[in-house]
Parts: structure tokens; sequence; C-alpha cells
């Protein structure tokens, strides 16, 4: 059935409070966004980063440090909204669904205080901030069970953050599947620009969505008998799509209504404008489009790269791309749709979502009547070719110092759990010892090897060699690092073929198609413990994780606050009088 279709007031909206609470997303009276913060480091014509630019610039090494602190709070709570219409209980920050904008000039710190007011089941939480490296801080990286312990029921825990890489991220729960309740919002770190463009539209997010609450479905992929995929219901842009309410089963008397309205944006006539995409959802890979418009990309996550010029864009989960776009496909009063779709090997009962950009002076109650641009789809999953996508600032590969094959697999336990593995295990954190604390104390070799725990000891720079045997594509992410994208393609890795050699892609997630291979390699200079994962959310909690260790020797001379255990001491007691219900990996 066709967005026209679904109901009558498409861009009428129903209340704030009934569909995304105090959220600005999608609406016309988002602000667009400055070139960089001004003041506490910015002022007009000079920029908070000096002379750094991003075509010269080895961000790794030569960041700044402004001396600028940004703060936040975060009150996470749960309420009842709908996105799309139907009503599910879902996880907040701040009353909103997405998240509110967390904004940094390069350089800057951010402190971001997290505050669990979580009512009804309580449960912990905890807050990673995808794509930062956290250099010489990795327990501030916030995965439970890893870095950290959860933040306790009623307690609060302070994060802070080095903005040593610019560009468009995102935040979201690591806590079981809570991001897939609404847990998340985007990033923005300003830094130097390498394409002209007069308006900054912020950030874009594209996610598929769930009707039942994350808790749910993940009582769903966990239970005995469980196998293949879970289905997404519909697909969201800026928490904001209308679904079909006829599709609800008879006997659920959840409130459904067919005119929840859909996201907004404006173009001016002859401007180029900046969209920063970002797919913040739980499986799916998207493909973006906007009808009668090219778009050139000029980021793949927090790596500038060599523009080129594309109709469509491709986002696994936790990927982001920026892309500039002139609105100069029309009049000053045309409207065109904004296409997120999710790719078919992506299992959804709605795959469509659209959002509708105005030009200057067009009706914003006029529905578009563009047309899509030709998609040909090859139901891969894959992100674009590789030899598309060559960072701005050049860094050969170096030769590896250690290599590693991995497999991904599945299994079926003892007790009829589907499971996936990821080189042979299929590891469980441990909220109440998170294995940075373990490893700091210099006991490393207490975890065995089903824990999927990997001591690349001295080793300066891994190369790993993923190869996916089954139908399902994985979105691949380390965190602390950004890889070097070497090969992807159908079938394993002969050995030898390496895409832009003298300067490979660099990102912190990439697509593993369905019977294909992935070969990454990774500079181990960020010392400390980092997760590795799928980024779909039900598969990290079905045991599709590692953990990767970098100069272990030296993780014991690492000066970890105090927050940190006394956020364990609170979890810990907590946990004396509660049952946490831990069914799944639990990241």
């Amino acid at each position: 059935m066709g967005l026209f279709s679904l109901c009558n007031g498409l861009l009428g909206s129903i209340t704030p409070e009934q569909q995304n609470l105090k959220s600005l997303w999608g609406t016309l009276l988002l602000p667009t966004l400055p070139m960089w913060l001004m003041g506490q480091g910015g002022s007009h014509g000079v920029t908070p980063w000096g002379d750094r630019t991003a075509e010269g610039t080895n961000a790794y090494t030569d960041y700044p440090t402004t001396g600028v602190t940004r703060h936040y709070e975060f009150n996470i709570t749960r309420d009842l909204i709908s996105p799309d219409g139907y009503q599910k209980s879902v996880l907040l920050v701040n009353g909103q669904f997405p998240g509110p904008l967390v904004e940094a000039n390069w350089g800057d710190y951010i402190e971001v205080k997290v505050n669990n007011h979580i009512t009804g089941d309580e449960e912990g939480t905890s807050m990673h901030w995808h794509g930062f490296l956290q250099q010489e801080t990795p327990w501030m990286d916030g995965t439970p069970g890893v870095s950290q312990c959860p933040i306790a029921p009623g307690k609060s825990f302070t994060y802070k953050l080095h903005a040593t890489l610019y560009g468009t991220s995102w935040y979201h729960a690591h806590y079981s599947g809570q991001y897939a309740g609404g847990l998340l919002g985007p990033t923005v770190i300003y830094g130097p620009n390498h394409v002209d463009y007069d308006t900054d539209l912020g950030p874009i997010m594209v996610s598929d969505w769930w009707h039942k609450d994350y808790h749910s479905v993940v009582e769903e992929i966990m239970a005995p008998g469980f196998r293949g995929q879970t289905i997404s219901d519909n697909n969201l842009i800026q928490g904001k799509m209308i679904f079909n309410c006829s599709m609800v089963e008879k006997d659920d008397k959840t409130p459904c209504h067919n005119h929840a309205g859909i996201a907004k944006f404006r173009f001016q006539k002859g401007k180029t404008h900046r969209l920063r995409f970002v797919n913040t959802g739980s499986q799916g890979t998207e493909r973006v489009s906007i009808d009668g418009h090219t778009m050139t990309v000029i980021a793949n996550d927090f790596t500038p790269i060599i523009p080129y010029d594309t109709k469509v864009v491709i986002l696994g989960t936790g990927q982001r791309v920026d892309v500039v776009v002139k609105a100069d496909a029309g009049k000053h009063n045309s409207v065109f749709w904004l296409r997120a779709t999710l790719s078919p090997c992506s299992v959804a009962k709605q795959h469509f979502a659209q959002a509708a950009i105005f030009y200057d002076d067009a009706d914003e109650n006029e529905l578009p009547n563009s047309k899509a641009w030709p998609d040909e789809d090859p139901n891969t999953c894959a992100n674009e070719e590789l030899y598309l996508t060559q960072p701005l600032y050049p860094m050969k590969v170096p030769e590896p110092s250690y290599t590693q094959e991995m497999d991904i697999g599945v299994i079926i336990n003892k007790t009829d759990h589907f499971l996936w593995i990821f080189d042979g295990a299929s590891p469980r954190v441990d909220y109440n010892h998170p294995t940075l604390l373990t490893a700091k104390e210099g006991d490393l070799t207490s975890f065995g090897s089903d824990t999927g725990i990997y001591d690349y000891g001295t080793n300066s720079s891994i190369r790993i060699n993923i190869w996916n045997p089954l139908i399902a594509p994985h979105p691949m992410h380390a965190h602390g690092v950004e890889m070097y994208i070497l090969s992807q393609g159908p079938g394993k890795w002969d050995g030898s073929t390496i895409t832009n050699a003298n300067n490979p892609l660099r990102r912190d997630v990439h697509m593993v198609q369905g019977g294909g291979h992935l070969v990454v390699q990774i500079d181990t200079w960020n010392t400390g413990l980092w997760a590795f994962h799928c980024h779909i959310a039900w598969h990290a909690a079905q045991g599709f994780f590692t953990q990767i260790v970098f100069n272990s020797h030296k993780l014991t001379e690492l000066d970890i606050p105090d927050s940190i255990y006394q956020t364990c001491r609170e979890w810990d007691d907590w946990t004396l009088t509660a049952v946490v219900d831990q069914i799944d990996s639990g990241i």
C-alpha cells in the first residue's frame, strides 16, 4: 500500500504529547545548524580549531584542545508515545524521541550527566558515545559489563568526552536492546569543511521501528525454539512516519491512528544544503534518496572523504553519511519526497518512510507528487563500492603485525536457544564485574576462550578477515577505533586484493554482506578494552560480539576515576534486592 492511501490528512499531525512529546525533530520549527558554536572558543572569522584543515590534518594525532566544556543533562524516563500512530511504551531522553542534539566544536570537552529515572519496571542503563575514540578514557565508552557497571535506578553518572574527531554521530543506550526502545539521539561535532554549502539542516535520523517494547522483542528472540529474524513494523524519518493501522492484529487493542504525520524539511531555491544522515535503527539497512536531486557525499562516519555524486546513499545500522544537495530541481514552490527504504534483505512489515522537502514558497500542506529515482537494489545490504570512498586526508595502511580469521556462525545451544557466534564464541557480560576493571587489576588470565576476549598484546596493527557464510548481512562496529576498510564483497577474500591500499576508507561501522567477506585493519595505539560487535541490536543481544584488548600491559596503569567504582557500588547495592532480568548477552 502506498503512502497516499494511508490517510487523507497526511501532513496533519497529532499533538506533541501523542507523537514525540517535546521533540522538534522533523518539524519546520527545528533551527538550522551553525558553522561552529560561537563564544567559548569560537568567534566570527576565527575557527575554534585554528588553522587545521580537513585535507591537511591527521585528526587522530593533531586534534585540538579548546579548553571549553559543553554541559548537558539527560533524564532517562519511560512513557507512552505514538511516533507512527501506534502507541507504545518507550524510553526517552528529556522526554524526547529522538533525544536532544549534543553539539560541540572540534577539540571541546563534553560532559553529560545521565540520571536514571526509569520507573515501573526499573532497570539499569548506560550511554555509548558512538564513534568517540575515548583516548586515555576507555572507561567513558558506556558499554555495561565491558567498560562500566550499569547506572542503577535512581542514580546518576557523568560522562566526560573529548571531541577528538569531528562530523556526525549519535549516542545510544548500550544496555541490552534499550536503544531500540527509543533511548538515542544525534551528535554533531563542528570542524573544518572541504565543500562549500549555504545551510546545514542537521542530523536526519532514519530507523526501523518495532511496535513491541524492546524487552518483549528480546524475550521473543531469546525464547527456546526461536529461529531466524524478528520483523520490524515500520520505518521512520526523524522519529516520524505513518503506519497503516489496518495491519494491526485483530486481537491487538493498542490505540492506533492513521494521521501521525511525517517529517518536513525546507530547501532554499538555488542554495546548497548539508544533510547528515544517521541510521539509528535496530536491524535494517537503509537506502536514502531525494527525488530529482543528486547528492554529493562528503563524509562517511567521522571521516571526511573526497566528494562524489550519487542518487542513493546506503546506511547500515550505526553508519552516518554526510551529503550536500543543491536545490536546483524545481521552482520556488516545489515539493519533493525524501525517501528512506529498508533494503529487502531487512525483514519488515512496512519498508518505506517518506518525508516532505518544501522549497521556499511551497504550501506546507501540499503533498509531493515527485517521482523516485530508479533504484536497482541488489539486495545484498552491502555498502557502496570501496573505490568510491577515499578519505580526504590520506593514510596508507601499514603492514599488519598480526592477522586473524574471524568467522560468523550460529548455534542452537542445549536449551534450544538460537545464538550468534563470532569466531566460535557467543559471550555474555557480567554487569557487576566489567572486564575493563578486572583487566585493570592485572587479571586477564581468568577469562576463558568462550568469553570472546582477544588480547593483542603489543601488536601494532591487526588485520581481521571476517567471513560470513550465512545469508544475513551484518554492520560491524568497533569501539575506540576507526577501521581501515580493505576489502568487501561476495565469497571469501582471495588474500591479496585491497581496495585503495594507499588510502583505504576509514570508518567505525561497515557492512559484511551475506555470503561474503569484510577485511578490516585496526591500529592498536588506543590502549583499552573495546567492544567489537554486530550493530544489529538483536544480533548483539544473541551474543554477536567480542572484546578486543590493546596494550594490555598498560591497563594496570590506567587512572580510572572513583566515579566508575561508585557506579559499580551502587549497582551492586541495587542488585542485592532486585532481580536483573538479563536474558541476553547484556550489551
